[in-house]
């Protein structure tokens, strides 16, 4: 078990239905994963995409709905602010008018009449009925106010009823979409744990990432040239031995021929996999355009850059990309995150440099660092 298994499994052990839960998502998981292997006919590289590629729609689908959730959010605590002013207003032109209105039904209309017929002159009935009729026209507008006031109270009230419903329901399917997201990262994860276990499978693997190489090799000499004017596309040679790191890390898996530690498979590398955390900025080593910026089998989200005079460097497996084909960027444009997308062994990043389509060495052009695994 992992790490971060045991981890949730001890987060969840003073939860038993949660324990459960998490125990049956698993064993759903491993179980898809064995059938999805038991044909050996099925491609290990597109099984794998396939949980990858679920994994990444459900988690763009659970960030989807916690944002309209957050946002039902924020319109049920603007009704409920909405009802509260409302109530508010509502009491204080209540408590305004209720002394009125008492006054009022207390002196009746022959009240109004004794207190025109009591007026000396005609110009104090004319100053009176002035008056009377400004105090009527007072009440009302109160009256008015208050039936409005009630009005947007009982408007409010159904708002916030709505958006609360409208909330539970958001709050259960972000819940289902995580659920879904963490059933897929554990189908792919199982996968890996089928692969690094059976030999057959691994060198399976190893084939079908040798033959997604040539294809990578054929799709960038098939690139078009730099265009004329581009910035930034002379000089990229002089670099050498001194490029930034696309991101921090070291370099992990050499370039060239590796042997795997258990089953003895020899692979060519046509890159290095520098060790970087999970979501760490992945930027540009060199001022170039990005000729492409998607997926490629194999490599999950792949960013090309092209620096003129045929030198491309590659970063591939990222979990994001922030820059789209035909972008022109400059040493230290961020090209997009660290992920595992595409890979065998989880969270780190690819990085090759082409001269005129033919791999070389990256640790010739990376500034050295401690650490790194370098081929002798």
């Amino acid at each position: 078990m992992t790490a971060a298994g045991l981890v949730a499994l001890l987060l969840a052990a003073a939860d038993p239905k949660a324990q459960l839960e998490l125990l049956q998502g698993r064993r759903a998981a491993e179980e898809a994963a064995a059938r999805a292997l038991s044909r050996r006919e099925v491609s290990v590289l597109d099984t794998l995409e396939h949980a990858q590629r679920a994994a990444l729609q459900a988690e763009m689908e659970a960030r989807r709905v916690e944002s309209e959730r957050d946002q039902a959010d924020e319109r049920l605590r603007r009704a409920r602010e909405e009802e509260a002013r409302s109530a508010a207003r509502l009491k204080r032109l209540q408590d305004e008018l209720r002394p009125r209105l008492a006054a009022r039904a207390r002196m009746g209309r022959a009240g109004e009449l004794r207190i025109l017929a009591a007026s000396p002159s005609f110009a104090e009935l004319v100053r009176r009925r002035y008056l009377l009729q400004r105090i009527l026209e007072h009440d009302g507008a109160i009256t008015r106010d208050a039936v409005a006031a009630r009005d947007t109270r009982a408007r409010a009230r159904e708002t916030r009823e709505e958006e609360a419903r409208r909330l539970t329901a958001l709050s259960a399917e972000a819940a289902e979409r995580r659920a879904e997201a963490r059933r897929r990262v554990e189908q792919r994860r199982a996968v890996l744990v089928n692969l690094r276990g059976q030999k057959a499978l691994h060198e399976k693997a190893a084939l079908e990432v040798a033959g997604q190489e040539r294809r990578l090799a054929e799709f960038i000499a098939a690139l078009p040239p730099p265009r004329k004017g581009d910035v930034g596309l002379r000089g990229f040679g002089a670099l050498k031995g001194h490029l930034p790191r696309p991101a921090q890390g070291t370099v992990e898996v050499p370039f060239g021929r590796v042997v795997h530690p258990r089953f003895k498979t020899v692979t060519v590398q046509n890159g290095v996999e520098l060790g970087a955390p999970s979501g760490a900025e992945v930027r540009a080593v060199a001022p170039g355009r990005v000729v492409h910026a998607g997926w490629f089998r194999g490599y999950g989200n792949l960013v090309i850059v092209d620096h003129g005079e045929g030198f491309h460097t590659l970063v591939g497996h990222l979990a994001s990309m922030t820059t789209a084909m035909g972008e022109e960027v400059g040493l230290g444009t961020l090209l997009g995150t660290v992920g595992d997308t595409g890979s065998l062994r989880g969270p780190s990043l690819y990085f090759e440099v082409r001269e005129h389509g033919r791999p070389v060495d990256p640790a010739a052009w990376l500034a050295p660092r401690a650490g790194d695994t370098l081929q002798r």
